[in-house]
C-alpha cells in the first residue's frame, strides 16, 4: 500500500495542478490513503484522503464522466471522519455530496444502488 502511495503521489505531480488528467492519480491517492486508514487508523491519512478527494473534485467539473465517483468518494470518507470525529459539518455535507452523486446516476446507472445505499449509510448514522 504505502509503494502504491508514492507511485500515485509521483503520478499527480507529473500534471500540471489544473490538468484535468491529474484527476484520476488523485482519486486513486485518495483511495489508497483511505485504504491505510481503514487498516491502521491514522486520521492523518484519512485528512489527506479528503484533500486528494476534494483535489480530484474540482478537476471534475459538472458534465465530467467521473464526477459522480468523485462525489460519492469525498462522501464516504467524509461519512468516516463523522464516525471518529462525531462532526455534524461532516456528515452534512457527506449527505449533499451523496445526494448530487444519485442525481448523477439515474435509473438503470450501474451505481446507482452504490448512491443509494451510502446514502441511506449516512443519513442513518446522521439521526
Amino acid at each position: 500500500m504505502d509503494e502504491a502511495i508514492t507511485f500515485y503521489r509521483s503520478a499527480s505531480d507529473l500534471f500540471p495542478a489544473n490538468h484535468s488528467g491529474r484527476s484520476n492519480s488523485l482519486s486513486d491517492l485518495a483511495l489508497c490513503l483511505h485504504e491505510r486508514y481503514k487498516k491502521h487508523d491514522k486520521v492523518a491519512d484519512l485528512e489527506e484522503a479528503i484533500k486528494f478527494d476534494r483535489a480530484a473534485l474540482e478537476l471534475r467539473p459538472p458534465g465530467h464522466h467521473y464526477r459522480d465517483k468523485s462525489l460519492s468518494n469525498l462522501a464516504i470518507h467524509l461519512t468516516d471522519r463523522f464516525l471518529k470525529n462525531d462532526s455534524d459539518a461532516d456528515i452534512d455535507e457527506a449527505i449533499a455530496l451523496h445526494r448530487s452523486a444519485l442525481d448523477l446516476r439515474p435509473d438503470g446507472h450501474p451505481r446507482r444502488l452504490n448512491s443509494i445505499r451510502w446514502l441511506s449509510f449516512a443519513l442513518w448514522k446522521r439521526y
